[in-house]
């Protein structure tokens, strides 16, 4: 299976797109944080609304706990306003955060089966490499041994040269012991 190299520019692509995720996040968590106190704001302006509403029921003079009250309301609503908008940056935010994560896992789970063929590829050259060393290894015992063979074969030749050399000149030393005519050769 042939691998395709990350390019220069893709080197830093997946570091930078976690760095962008986390820091949406972390906007994410404080807008979260702004609402939870918006929230808790507007729970204890309900609380005063509604202690205020009962001492209205109880007691039908009480306008200007009734205008207070509309106060509260008109702060509530102003308090409110503002987060409308935050929470679709949110919502819009954690769909982004989302579709990124899901590439960044499947990007992620490419890359561990790339590593696993790598490694299994790897296994296979290991395991090939050992059996060209053992190969290597006789062979160059078996050289040993027939350098050892061809020395003592040379020694051996160099022998029966000066064997054949000494019978030559012995042979040609024949005819004159014998008074015999020498052939020509010696």
């Amino acid at each position: 299976m042939k691998q395709r190299r990350l390019n220069k520019h893709e080197n830093g692509q997946a570091s930078l797109t976690i760095i962008v995720v986390l820091a949406a996040v972390v906007g994410i968590s404080i807008l979260l944080v702004l609402t939870m106190q918006t929230a808790v704001s507007i729970n204890k302006k309900a609380d005063t609304v509604e202690s205020n509403a009962v001492v209205i029921n109880e007691s039908g003079d009480s306008i200007p706990a009734l205008v207070h009250t509309n106060e509260i309301a008109d702060s509530i609503l102003v308090t409110a306003a503002p987060l409308e908008g935050k929470v679709k940056t949110i919502e819009d935010l954690a769909v982004n955060i989302d579709k990124n994560a899901i590439g960044i896992d499947n990007t992620a789970r490419t890359i561990v089966g790339t590593a696993a063929g790598i490694n299994a590829e790897a296994v296979d050259i290991l395991a090939t490499a050992r059996s060209i060393d053992t190969g290597a290894k006789t062979i160059n015992g078996q050289l040993v041994t027939t350098v050892n063979v061809a020395r003592t074969i040379k020694e051996d030749t160099g022998e029966i040269v000066l064997e054949a050399q000494q019978i030559h000149r012995d042979a040609c030393a024949l005819p004159s012991l014998i008074n015999a005519i020498a052939d020509g050769h010696c």
